[in-house]
């Protein structure tokens, strides 16, 4: 039987063209697979790399050579895990679907380092090619970059984190400021009627203050100046039989009203602290305490001490006052020690009686707001605040002290005048020359 010659050349020609269109197919797949925006490569069932597009390339930052058995797996340089570890090629994510490990891979994250050394994310899918007795030929993965996206991501959780620390930040400080307000409102409602107290005792004790040297003016001085008034009245007449006597008496009352004239105001504000410092001012007030009530004191002042500034010598004397005050009234002690510590930065006094102590609740009430107290305490521990300094209070069943510290730095130093010192300290000297002219007494 002859070969059928039309039906060989149909065959043939048939042949050319599916040939044709399979390399037209293969030249369009070959277009696509190198302009896809997806990473894509695939593998043998060994693991090496047959094939990938330019997008890999470009994600791993090199060209392995296909077919070569040393490119397996992957073509990445290196490969992390998620948690930053290191991966091999072959513990990758083509080897479990080349081994059979796993059907494929869907959505898997994993870490590639170029040899630049830069690293990116990349999400990578993997499908395994199979015959047709179902045995595992190959595999191809398609993976893409995530890098930036989880950059935002993570900035974002950062940020809604950030947040959320702020918040709870803003909360509690605003419960610290509520809490600090309502603490400061409190200490300001108490140092407000502190002061509404302090302020009504200080005018009480003013009050008390000018009724007291209003007596003392009336029963001591009052009565010498009308003594003298008297007598003068009769020496003014000529025929007096004892003017010898008038004459003394009216003397001797002038004389104690000079006395008594300087004392009153050398208690109200000695001129000695104003002209030679308070060392000597504290002398002659603590001279003239014992005098009075019968106290020993003792005196320790420094030896050649200068001159303090002007607020704190005042001060100090106000306290030292104040504090021998409460001594002769409340203490019960006989005796008193004052001591003065001078140094570069500061001057320390200390107060110390040896009587019956000081109640608790005083104590306590001067630390806080002074609601239990006099205008004593309060006052002394007042002049300290206002120059910055540190006021305590030390006693027991055997006594009491009161410990002032002032700084000294800062304030101008006192001035003294020499032209006014003299007649100031003749005043308050212990004697005043006083001589009669005919019928009028001169001093």
């Amino acid at each position: 039987m002859k070969p059928n010659r039309k039906f060989e050349d149909k065959s043939s020609v048939d042949l050319e063209r599916a040939e044709d269109q399979l390399r037209e197919n293969e030249d369009r797949y070959r277009t696509l697979f190198d302009l896809a925006p997806v990473a894509v490569y695939s593998c043998d069932a060994s693991g090496v790399i047959q094939n990938y597009n330019n997008r890999a390339a470009e994600l791993w930052g090199r060209k392995p050579k296909r077919g070569d058995t040393d490119e397996r797996f992957c073509g990445s340089f290196k490969l992390y895990r998620p948690d930053g570890s290191f991966m091999p090629h072959e513990q990758c994510p083509m080897d479990d679907v080349l081994s059979g490990k796993v059907p494929g891979t869907h959505d898997a994250e994993v870490h590639i380092e170029r040899p630049d050394g830069s690293r990116i994310i990349v999400i990578v899918n993997i499908a395994a090619l199979k015959d047709d007795r179902g045995e595992i030929t190959g595999a191809i993965n398609c993976f893409y970059d995530v890098t930036e996206r989880r950059q935002a991501e993570e900035a974002l959780r950062e940020s809604v984190t950030e947040r959320v620390r702020a918040e709870k930040a803003l909360r509690e400080n605003e419960v610290q400021l509520r809490l600090a307000n309502d603490k400061l409102e409190s200490v300001v409602q108490k140092r407000t009627a502190s002061l509404r107290r302090l302020s009504a005792k200080l005018m009480r004790s003013q009050d008390e203050e000018h009724r007291r040297i209003a007596r003392n003016l009336h029963d001591s001085l009052g009565q010498y100046l009308a003594n003298v008034k008297m007598n003068l009245d009769v020496l003014s007449r000529s025929a007096a039989p004892n003017q010898t006597e008038l004459l003394s008496a009216a003397l001797e009352s002038v004389e104690r009203s000079i006395a008594e004239t300087r004392t009153l105001s050398c208690l109200l504000h000695p001129p000695l602290l104003d002209e030679v410092g308070f060392a000597s001012a504290a002398r002659w007030f603590t001279d003239e305490f014992a005098k009075r009530s019968g106290i020993d004191v003792q005196l320790d002042l420094p030896d050649g001490i200068d001159r303090l500034p002007e607020l704190t010598e005042i001060a100090l004397f106000r306290i030292l006052q104040e504090s021998l005050t409460n001594v002769h009234r409340h203490s019960g002690s006989s005796s008193v020690e004052i001591g003065l510590t001078v140094t570069e930065n500061q001057a320390l006094l200390n107060v110390r009686d040896f009587g019956r102590g000081m109640p608790a609740r005083l104590r306590q009430g001067s630390d806080l707001n002074g609601s239990h107290v006099g205008v004593g305490l309060s006052g002394m521990r007042e002049r300290v605040t206002d120059l910055g300094g540190r006021f305590d209070i030390e006693s027991n069943s055997h006594g009491t002290a009161i410990v002032v510290a002032l700084p000294l730095a800062g304030q101008p130093s006192a001035r003294v005048t020499p032209q006014s010192k003299q007649s100031r300290e003749e005043f308050c000297g212990l004697k005043v020359a006083v001589r009669v002219s005919g019928n009028q007494i001169t001093g």
